[in-house]
């Protein structure tokens, strides 16, 4: 896939989407977005005339500095944000960077969907602002970090078996093991027998399996594989859960669009990709098997019980997998934020906090919209607990009354 421009969101511009990676083989994603116009600007000098003491200056300051425009105190005007990171997320987020500038209009925010390996290593360069994985950070990326880090979770989403098999649009069941024989390459057929038994009554045609992968390094695909791990022993063994595996068959797609445009383009095609890319792109998703033997549809619901489960603090083995909760889709996972604790600049500092609190808050509202699911009162609150780690000079930055209102 073509790699797009990066995505601005100044006052009064509109949102472009981008996606980006690496590999071969790749599809082609469908086309999404536009160009961006790149409006909005800050005066970048004030000129105060006063004679004061300096104390009085300084107060003055930091009050104009802070007023974003409407009367009410936010982040400094005109303020640039980067990110890169995670695809799954990034529907939400586009919409989420759009919005934030009706409440805090002189900042401009620049995110670029790479997949969430690329997010983590921009962000351990400081090349951006901010990082967005869907995997937590794992113990080589921590340490190989220029400073502490706040994981912040942000939705919840989940990671669906979307296929597309000429006669079957609904309905499909497929436990673990199953899953794992097909990504392995060792259920080739659409009527083998592993499959039909968990489907009786439904008429499955011999169409070949054609498996679809992502050929980024994924958030995405570390959660799928290490379900898979915890269902087969042998995928385990032989392949294992990172963000990029070996995989045994099939053919790569860059970012979730890209899963999701091999699938719609290939008969009898099966893929992994995000719950909310799956249904924008009509695709049939399978039902999985819990662990108490019920088969679960992916939905905002099922979703939402998974993310009861999510501990703190956040950790390299941190995941709401497999959640026991009554209903509970078994694929379900939580996406990060990633924020240097010590800020350095402060009015950058204090966008990010805005931000954040933003996404924690109000912004949780409009996510079902988009197919994701908010977090649990209990996890939004532990969330805003750690943004309160984000601090400049020993000072932990404070939300603006204007995110807070």
């Amino acid at each position: 896939m073509a790699r797009r421009p990066s995505r601005s969101f100044p006052c009064r511009s509109p949102p472009v989407h981008l996606g980006a990676g690496v590999p071969t083989p790749r599809l082609p994603s469908i086309p999404t977005d536009a160009g961006s116009d790149r409006g909005g600007s800050m005066s970048k000098h004030r000129t105060w005339i006063a004679v004061a003491t300096v104390s009085v200056l300084a107060m003055i300051g930091t009050a104009c500095s802070s007023d974003n425009g409407n009367g009410d105190s936010g982040s400094f005007e005109g303020v640039s944000l980067t990110g890169a990171g995670a695809t799954f997320p990034d529907p939400i987020y586009e919409q989420w960077f759009r919005d934030f500038r009706s409440v805090e209009p002189g900042a401009k925010i620049n995110y670029q969907a790479i997949g969430s390996g690329g997010g983590v290593e921009q962000f351990t360069a400081q090349t951006v602002d901010f990082g967005a994985s869907d995997a937590p950070l794992q113990t080589d990326e921590i340490s190989a970090l220029p400073g502490q880090a706040a994981e912040i979770p942000t939705v919840l989403g989940g990671v669906v078996v979307a296929y597309d098999v000429p006669g079957l649009k609904t309905g499909l069941k497929l436990d673990g093991k199953t899953t794992a024989e097909i990504f392995l390459g060792a259920v080739t057929k659409w009527n083998a027998p592993e499959i039909a038994a968990q489907n009786p009554g439904v008429t499955l045609p011999s169409t070949p399996i054609a498996v679809v992968h992502r050929s980024d390094e994924s958030g995405t695909t570390f959660v799928f594989t290490s379900w898979l791990a915890s269902q087969s022993p042998e995928w385990q063994q032989k392949v294992g859960a990172d963000k990029a595996v070996q995989w045994p068959t099939g053919i790569g797609g860059d970012g979730n669009d890209g899963v999701a445009a091999g699938i719609s383009q290939t008969s009898g095609a099966v893929g992994y990709l995000s719950y909310d890319f799956a249904v924008t792109s009509n695709l049939g998703t399978a039902q999985i098997k819990r662990e108490d033997g019920t088969y679960v549809a992916p939905s905002i619901e099922s979703i939402s019980r998974a993310g009861g489960i999510l501990t703190f603090p956040i950790g390299p083995e941190t995941n709401i997998l497999n959640s026991a909760a009554p209903g509970a889709y078994p694929i379900a996972s939580t996406t990060y934020l990633l924020i240097y604790e010590n800020q350095t600049d402060p009015n950058k500092g204090q966008t990010l906090v805005d931000l954040a609190y933003w996404a924690l808050t109000k912004g949780q509202d409009m996510v079902q919209q988009l197919n994701y699911s908010p977090l649990p009162e209990k996890i939004r609150t532990q969330a805003l607990n750690l943004l309160s780690t984000v601090q400049h000079q020993g000072s932990t930055i404070q939300p603006s009354p204007a995110v807070k209102g």
